[in-house]
Order: C-alpha cells, then structure tokens, then sequence
C-alpha cells in the first residue's frame, strides 16, 4: 500500500544546533548536534541527544542546564 508522508516526516530530527553548557569560563563549551527536537509544546519542552563520551555530556550532567543556539 503506498503511503504519503509529508515532507518534514523524513528529515527529523533536523536542524543541527549549537549547544553550549559550563557554569564558568574554565569550562564553557560548545557542541554541535543534530539530535533535537520539541517534546512538548504546553508547557514547551525539547530535547537533545548527545553520546556519553562526548566531552559536554558530563558538563550538562553536572550543571543540568544548557543553551540551545538555533542557526539561522
């Protein structure tokens, strides 16, 4: 049976964004990620995926806080 998906179906989770973290200068940094989308829109919610081994994982897991910059 043939499916029509619209078009945004087939490129999520997209755009790539710029996520930065650290509570001081010593530790500010910036990853790019691919990974994110909305969860939630009342109350509004979104999420980002990043791997264990990637060197922001534990600077978030620490501070549990993080920037998400949107390209333009």
């Amino acid at each position: 049976m043939k499916q029509n998906w619209k078009p945004g179906t087939l490129i999520y989770p997209l755009p790539a964004a710029m996520i930065s973290c650290g509570s001081h200068p010593d530790e500010y940094n910036i990853i790019t990620v691919s990974w994110l989308g909305t969860l939630c829109t009342n109350p509004p919610m979104c999420y980002i995926s990043i791997r264990p081994e990637r060197h922001s994982y534990e600077i978030i897991k620490r501070n549990m806080e993080f920037v998400i910059n949107l390209t333009t």
